[in-house]
Order: C-alpha cells, then structure tokens, then sequence
C-alpha cells in the first residue's frame, strides 16, 4: 500500500521510519510538494557508513526489498530492471563493438549486471561508499547477481568526480548511475563535470545519465539536460515509468556521434537478437524508439530557457522555478 499526501512544502514532515497508529510506515520526499507513506514489513538493515550516508534496506508492503539512501529510494526489487535497462541496453546497443564502460556509482550492481550481458571486455564501476555495495550483496542479493565477482570488472572505491579528473583512459560509454543531486552529489550534474566526461569518451561513444522526474521535479530535469545540450553535439532524452518513483523517469544521452533514436532499427534488432535476447525484462526492439518519443508538451519544456547545471550554480533535486 502506498499513500501519497500533497502538502504545503514548509510542513513537510521529516522523512524516514516512524511508527503510526502501531504500522510501521517509510515517508518518503517525492518532490517539493509531495510525500508518501509506504507500508514497511521489516526492517533488515540501518547504517550511518564512513562515507556519511544513512544507507537502510526495507522491505516495503507493496514493493518488496528496497535500498534507501538518505532516506531517498533508490531501487526495489519490484521494478529495479526498469530502470537499469533503460539506462544500459538503449546506451551499449547504439555502439558497434563496445569494449570497455565506465559506471559512475551504482553500487547497487544493476547497472553492472546489465552491462554485463552485453560482449564487453572491462567495465570500471567507482563507487563512493563501499558499504552500499555489501549491503545489497547482503540484504538484496537478487539485484547484483554475481557481477560484482565476474573478472571483467575493476572496481573502485572513491570520489567520481575525482575518478574522472584524473582519468588518462578512454570509454567507449560512460554511464552515470548515481544518487540523486542533493550534497556533494551535485556535482556529478553538471555542464564543467559532462565536459570532463567527454574528454573520456572514445570516437562514436556516448554517455548517459538519469535526470529525474520529469513531473515531480521537472525543474531539476530541465537543468541536466540543459548542462548535456550544451555540451555535447547530439543528445537526446527517454522516459519510463518507475512506479516506485512516482513519476516517469527521465533519461539523458549526450554525443557527439550518434544517440540511441538515431540508432537503425536493422541494427538495433541485429544487435539485441545476438546480445539480449531473452536477458530482458523490460527493454526490446519494439519499445526502443517508444522511449524516445516525447509528447508535445515535453518537447516544450525542453525548449524552455533554463539555467544549465554548474558547479557555481548546480541543479538540485526538488527544486522549483
């Protein structure tokens, strides 16, 4: 069971676990104006790690077992494959040889595990906080699999924006799968940070990053895509919906070569048929270009002038125009 109450946004109780009415309940910030409350069946596990970050793992009534991270959801078993395949298969099946990725966080390992079934020969997954890691691979087992001890990754425990400073290699995709922009993590939103990422993508590669909702923090949206427009040469931007978000999801792509709806659709179809078939949940040929097609009014948004996201002025979750 999940409650959503639209309250004014100064009287926004705190989020986190609280008992009601003898049910233990999770309230959630959905955005500016919005919380929900979700039936919580058990706790399994509440850590303030060396990191800094207040990282638990619920299993909630309606979804089932759920990672949160400073009390923002992050992925649940019900419908993690939605997102994960989103971000992953439309960003590999738009290169012809992929041979080695870069993941910005996702310590979750979806991301990981998605990028896995693709012929790809190394993937760098840095990851801030080694203690999301062995969390799920402990509490949610079901989302890693066993990517983490597959030997074509290398994997990194530190700052990504440091990484990626100080980084001499090239990427053929750079898949930026992080937490959502609040504290330190704003800076893994921005124009000077995707123009760092460019530099490390080789020719006819790309990068993509989650942007938010595109209802509850549409604001928030617009800025990312923003900082990728000016960025990169060719961009584009798909959406699913992640019920356990509430909202639909946005997705960024920016390249200077080719994005996933530039894709031919006899390619795509060659390249999932001899890659994917049948390792998806979600993703197929026939939804590819569906997830790209954007409705008039987002088309609009998009066109809106906003400030891009910079580091001296970065774009931050539940902001409002």
């Amino acid at each position: 069971m999940i409650i959503s109450a639209y309250i004014m946004p100064l009287r926004l109780p705190k989020p986190g676990l609280r008992n009601i009415d003898g049910h233990l309940l999770y309230l959630e910030h959905a955005g500016p104006h919005m919380a929900t409350l979700q039936i919580v069946n058990n706790v399994l596990s509440s850590e303030m790690t060396s990191a800094g970050q207040l990282v638990e793992t619920v299993d909630l009534e309606l979804f089932g077992k759920s990672l949160f991270i400073e009390h923002i959801i992050m992925i649940t078993l019900y419908d993690e494959y939605i997102y994960h395949e989103t971000l992953v298969h439309p960003t590999l099946l738009s290169l012809e040889n992929p041979e080695k990725v870069l993941i910005i966080g996702g310590g979750d390992g979806g991301a990981l595990r998605e990028v896995l079934k693709h012929p790809v020969g190394e993937v760098t997954l840095v990851e801030l906080d080694k203690s999301v890691i062995e969390t799920v691979k402990k509490h949610i087992p079901e989302v890693p699999g066993g990517s983490f001890e597959d030997p074509r990754l290398k994997l990194i425990i530190g700052d990504g924006r440091k990484y990626v400073e100080s980084c001499e290699e090239k990427y053929d995709a750079v898949i930026l799968d992080l937490t959502d922009p609040y504290g330190q993590a704003v800076r893994l939103y921005t124009k000077e940070f995707y123009s760092m990422v460019r530099k490390l993508i080789r020719d006819g590669g790309l990068m993509v990053t989650h942007s938010e909702g595109i209802h509850v923090n549409r604001v928030t949206f617009q800025r990312i895509y923003r900082a990728i427009r000016e960025t990169f040469k060719r961009h584009a931007v798909a959406k699913a919906y992640v019920p356990s978000f509430n909202d639909e999801w946005s997705f960024s792509f920016g390249s200077d070569y080719l994005v996933p709806p530039e894709l031919d659709r006899e390619k795509l179809e060659r390249r999932f048929n001899e890659r994917l078939k049948g390792k998806t949940r979600f993703y197929l040929p026939e939804i590819h270009y569906a997830l790209f097609s954007l409705p008039a009014y987002l088309k609009a948004a998009l066109e809106e002038e906003v400030p891009p996201s910079t580091d001296d002025n970065p774009a931050e979750i539940y902001e409002e125009s």
